[in-house]
């Protein structure tokens, strides 16, 4: 199933269980009733770059869906150049914004607190196209399954 991965950038997830988050992507990308065989990422800092890093492992090819140019400038210098390297190890690269990802994904993974802001605002395409996802709460540290 071709699925893109939308959360939170990484100083909202200091907070939170980082470890749980990384095996969480796993468990989901490794889910047998809804494997994922495709992958979408908007390659900025924390989940994105964390889901890519999960593909790799498992052989999941994706696709790195750059938003714009200076994204790594708001990133530190360790997280941009793992961010270069997960890029020369996509699939694909493309220009675009969340819309494509979801225009293109069968399913997605969200791992969201629940708060408004970009990730909600994917959530909320994901939900308004009849999009099945994986909600990762980091909060409640729980997976359900939107489907």
């Amino acid at each position: 199933m071709k699925t893109l991965i939308t959360g939170h950038r990484l100083f909202k997830l200091e907070a939170y269980d980082i470890e749980w988050i990384k095996l969480a992507i796993s468990e989901v990308l490794s889910d047998r009733d809804a494997p994922v065989s495709y992958g979408y990422s908007g390659m900025a800092s924390g989940v994105d770059l964390w889901f890519c890093q999960a593909c790799i492992t498992l052989n999941v090819p994706y696709e790195a869906c750059v938003p714009f140019e200076e994204q790594s400038l708001e990133m530190d210098h360790e997280e941009s150049v793992l961010r270069d390297y997960l890029i020369s190890a996509a699939n694909k690269t493309s220009y675009v914004r969340n819309r494509y990802m979801v225009e293109k994904a069968q399913a997605g993974i969200a791992v969201w607190d629940g708060n408004k802001g970009g990730t909600h605002n994917v959530v909320q395409q994901m939900v308004e196209a009849h999009k099945p996802f994986w909600w990762i709460n980091p909060v409640a540290q729980k997976i359900w399954r939107c489907f």
